[in-house]
């Protein structure tokens, strides 16, 4: 009998720790800001890049699997992504919170886009791809300048791609992030 309540007790605490992002490479952000991880779990459409925004800057684009961490004021956010469609997501971040996105490619019957995607902390598939992710990459980064740059070369491609963004805002048709959905550090 206590062979089998030490046994259901380790069974418990291992899916408990399972079912957590167990990693030190969630590094909270500076006093008074917010941090966004935007994670690429996922190999399908491992050629397309996606770039992310936050309105109208640009954060930083990237292939295959990988991540973006992204600190920032807290408050209203209206982030996109664009690879061959725009996608959305309206948050209300709070400050010294961290939040975890996932934004995977996916594929149509004749294109492919990215999309989104809530990170739910009880789906041990979802966690244990993100602990995956977390150990064996570092988060992209990009410099100023060359963030610079690029916004430069593509002005219409974000002009055109915030209309389609207030459009999507307008129809209702946005990830909405709930301000509570954070990951505690």
């Amino acid at each position: 009998m206590k062979k089998c309540i030490t046994f259901l007790l380790l069974l418990f605490l291992s899916l408990q720790t399972f079912s957590q992002i167990q990693t030190e490479k969630i590094v909270p952000p500076a006093k008074g800001k917010s941090v966004i991880y935007f994670l690429r779990t996922s190999g399908l459409g491992a050629l397309m890049n996606i770039r992310y925004f936050d309105k109208e800057e640009y954060l930083g684009r990237f292939n295959g699997i990988n991540y973006l961490r992204y600190e920032c004021d807290p408050g209203e956010k209206v982030f996109w992504i664009k690879a061959e469609n725009i996608d959305v997501l309206e948050a209300n971040l709070e400050a010294d919170k961290v939040y975890l996105v996932e934004t995977n490619a996916i594929m149509g019957a004749f294109s492919a886009g990215a999309k989104f995607k809530l990170v739910d902390f009880n789906k041990k598939n979802q966690v244990k791809r993100i602990n995956k992710l977390l150990e064996k990459k570092e988060p992209k980064t990009f410099t100023q300048e060359t963030l610079q740059e690029q916004l430069q070369k593509m002005k219409d491609v974000v002009n055109k791609g915030l209309k389609k963004v207030r459009k999507k805002i307008d129809r209702k048709k946005t990830t909405k992030l709930p301000s509570d959905m954070n990951y505690e550090v």
